[in-house]
């Protein structure tokens, strides 16, 4: 067969996006906790204050948000952030935000001396104090799917992959019935912040190899 110009393109953006597809998977995980064994009291007071004022700002815009991942974990056990964590997690819903352009958000943070960067491969907002370094709040943004009537993981890593929750576990999936409104509040480092529905349910899914396990950093 001639290899002619055509055939050697199509090749190549074959194998590209075989490659793009092949690190993602190879990247996609269960979130891990991070290796610091225990951050100072101090520290975890000033990140619960932190996820407080972001809480704050996305009341004030109106969008829905709740504590998911390692924040879920620490509040379902101990009702605060995990000692070895130094982020807190909120999840988000695409439509909700796509009220509102980039610049409009990176503004209203910015009023409030807050500081907002978009990971768009990921579909992950950090927001970050400029005074308080090593600590950031991360909003991870979920859509939901109409063909598999799950929420899922936006992002354009995400987006590449099929809408199959069961092998493609980095989209993250779960019912929408676990954040139908008004969503439950729980207390969180002596604030109160939205949860899921259900309690550790949503937690089967984004843990589906160790959820009924505490996961403890090596060195704990």
């Amino acid at each position: 067969m001639r290899i002619t110009l055509t055939r050697a393109l199509s090749a190549l953006c074959l194998s590209t996006v075989v490659l793009l597809m092949w690190t993602v998977l190879r990247q996609s995980q269960v979130k891990q906790f991070t290796q610091t064994c225990h951050h100072p009291e101090q520290f975890q007071e000033e990140l619960h204050k932190l996820a407080n004022r972001v809480h704050h700002v996305l009341s004030t815009l109106g969008l829905t948000h709740f504590l998911c991942y390692g924040s879920l974990w620490g509040q379902i056990r101990i009702s605060r952030s995990l000692p070895w964590e130094a982020d807190v997690e909120f999840c988000l819903l695409n439509e909700e935000l796509t009220k509102y352009d980039e610049v409009f958000l990176v503004r209203t943070f910015k009023k409030h001396n807050l500081q907002l960067t978009y990971n768009s491969g990921e579909g992950l907002y950090s927001v970050r104090d400029p005074v308080f370094s090593g600590a950031s709040v991360q909003l991870v943004v979920f859509e939901e799917d109409p063909l598999i009537g799950m929420l899922r993981r936006v992002g354009w890593k995400h987006r590449m992959l099929p809408p199959d929750c069961e092998e493609m576990t980095s989209l993250n999936c779960f019912p929408p019935r676990l954040i139908a409104q008004p969503l439950p509040v729980k207390e969180f480092g002596g604030f109160v912040f939205p949860v899921p529905r259900e309690g550790i349910e949503i937690q089967k899914y984004h843990y589906q190899d160790n959820w009924w396990k505490e996961v403890l950093p090596k060195n704990c």
